[in-house]
């Protein structure tokens, strides 16, 4: 004889196979086990034909090919990254729209004033990759070293040019880096002011400045052709193994990088972080993003989640503290 069910007992059943229904999709704010299933908007905060442009389209061509779904990356420049960022930010928590994020469009922007938004209200998904900076002088300088450009700054602070961004970039935070290393007044210093670091290596070249800072990609053609002298770079570059470190020429304090990454909107599900992260991970792992990045000298380790977040925040003080030595 069956026995009939009570209406008590049904609910537990249909409660239970409900609640292992949205186990299975992930449920709890999870997002769709299947993400993604179209297109991926990829928002990018800065100028085509950079090092960092290059960077973040080989990042999307990899993990295109990988979760098989296009990825449209487009470039909105100006408002210091701001507007870029903003889009992203107050867009759908879905994951079809995300930044190709860096220190000029996270860390740099903590120290922004009346900004629409706040720097750190996003999904810090994943550190992709990092590369040098490069001290780099004109060879009709005469230069040759940390140390004596040292002496140089130090015998006449006043008289020292130095090529200045506009204070947003991770190029001039390396800059102000050096000044701090070797106690000379930032603020005493002239600033003479470029758009890029194209141009920035090109006026030291001609020696219309002491010292410009760029990413060691910037450097290629001036070096090659001999009439700029890179002094030392902040971290390896694959590209110029034979240019000395800084904390092998006794600057250990100069270390800042910059950094290629992906970020989106506050509380992305955790299933769509998760898929992201994986394919980074393995695309990693596979070497396949290595050879992309390696050509603009950048090199591939990829961060997530806590450490992540941990790093820009740091980053984040590190440049609030330097920005004190011009103000």
């Amino acid at each position: 004889m069956k026995k009939k069910l009570t209406f008590a007992a049904a609910l537990i059943v249909a409660l239970s196979l409900g609640g292992c229904a949205g186990d299975l999709k992930g449920g709890g704010g999870g997002g769709d086990a299947n993400f993604p299933t179209h297109a991926i908007d990829l928002v990018l905060p800065f100028g085509s034909g950079g090092a960092t442009d290059i960077g973040a389209r080989a990042m999307a061509d990899a993990i295109s090919g990988d979760l098989k779904q296009p990825i449209n990356s487009t470039n909105e420049t100006g408002a210091q990254q701001v507007t870029a960022v903003g889009k992203v930010l107050n867009s759908s928590k879905d994951g079809y729209t995300l930044l190709a994020d860096g220190a000029g469009s996270s860390s740099i922007q903590s120290l922004l004033p009346d900004l629409p938004f706040t720097w750190d209200e996003r999904t810090f998904i994943a550190d992709v990759a990092t590369g040098a900076h490069a001290y780099a002088v004109g060879k009709k300088s005469g230069i040759t070293s940390l140390d004596k450009l040292e002496h140089k700054a130090k015998d006449n602070p006043s008289g020292f040019h130095i090529a200045w961004l506009g204070g947003t970039t991770t190029s001039d935070y390396a800059t102000l880096q050096f000044l701090d290393a070797i106690d000379v007044d930032a603020s005493k210093v002239v600033k003479v002011p470029f758009d890029g670091s194209g141009d920035a290596m090109q006026a030291a070249a001609a020696g219309d400045v002491d010292l410009a800072v760029g990413g060691s990609s910037a450097i290629a053609s001036l070096y090659s052709s001999g009439d700029l002298v890179p002094l030392a770079l902040t971290t390896e570059d694959p590209n110029f193994p034979e240019i000395p470190l800084t904390a092998d020429e006794g600057y250990d304090s100069l270390n800042l990088n910059y950094w290629v990454g992906l970020s989106g909107p506050a509380d992305l599900p955790d299933g769509v972080v998760n898929r992201l992260t994986e394919s980074l991970n393995k695309l990693a792992d596979s070497g396949e993003l290595n050879e992309s990045f390696e050509k603009i000298g950048m090199t591939v380790e990829v961060h997530t989640g806590e450490e992540l977040t941990k790093q820009v925040h740091d980053e984040a003080k590190t440049f609030a503290d330097l920005k004190e030595t011009v103000e």
